[in-house]
């Protein structure tokens, strides 16, 4: 199958250095479209070439490549640090993506409060993943409880409790307890504290 004239078009606008062809023509690659091989090799050289020159949509896809390290050696640092250009550049599929990668700590130290941000951002663009993980967020971490008044963690910001008694019973809990999670956070903002007791608590209404 040889190229069409849409992908030698667009080829030769990329090669004139157009950021948004070579963001386009990198997933044309990456999906074999428009009678494009599909190389995945050079789509991620695409996206490269694309977010060096400030592309959103090159930045994110560039981001996903480091994530999944199928084309690219895997590099969670990049990928987050491509992930977060492009959603500060209001790409509303990365806002998700980095979004969801602070929420949950997946490759990233877990920020809470930085994760809500971006699936802010990307709700307010209409993304409905973002809208609905930013509803699982408020569950209390201890008995799953939604939409009610809980508290947080003023420590480390990171754990959501509907009341007290959730917060004692999750601080020294089995699978995950709170109590390592916050002095590690803590000691490694270089704040200190002691994981003897369980820390203070302030209200939250997000």
């Amino acid at each position: 199958m040889a190229p069409n004239e849409r992908a030698k078009e667009l080829h030769k606008d990329a090669e004139e250095g157009s950021a948004e062809a070579q963001a386009m023509l990198g997933w044309w690659h990456l999906k074999g479209l428009e009678g494009l091989e599909e190389d995945h090799v050079k789509a991620a050289a695409w996206f490269l070439k694309a977010a060096d020159l400030g592309d959103a949509d090159g930045q994110y896809f560039l981001a996903l490549c480091y994530y999944q390290g199928k084309w690219v050696k895997k590099d969670y640092a990049l990928a987050a640090e491509w992930g977060r250009k492009a959603a500060d550049h209001g790409n509303a599929a990365a806002q998700l993506f980095v979004g969801e990668w602070y929420a949950r700590g997946k490759g990233v130290t877990k920020d809470l409060p930085l994760g809500k941000t971006y699936l802010e951002l990307s709700a307010a663009q209409g993304g409905e993943e973002a809208v609905a993980l930013l509803k699982e967020l408020r569950k209390c971490v201890a008995c799953g409880k939604l939409d009610v008044h809980h508290m947080i963690c003023k420590r480390c910001y990171n754990r959501r409790y509907c009341d007290r008694t959730c917060q004692l019973r999750h601080w020294n809990s089995a699978t995950e307890p709170h109590k390592l999670h916050c002095v590690e956070r803590r000691e490694s903002a270089g704040a200190g504290g002691s994981s003897s007791a369980p820390m203070d608590y302030s209200a939250d209404n997000d």
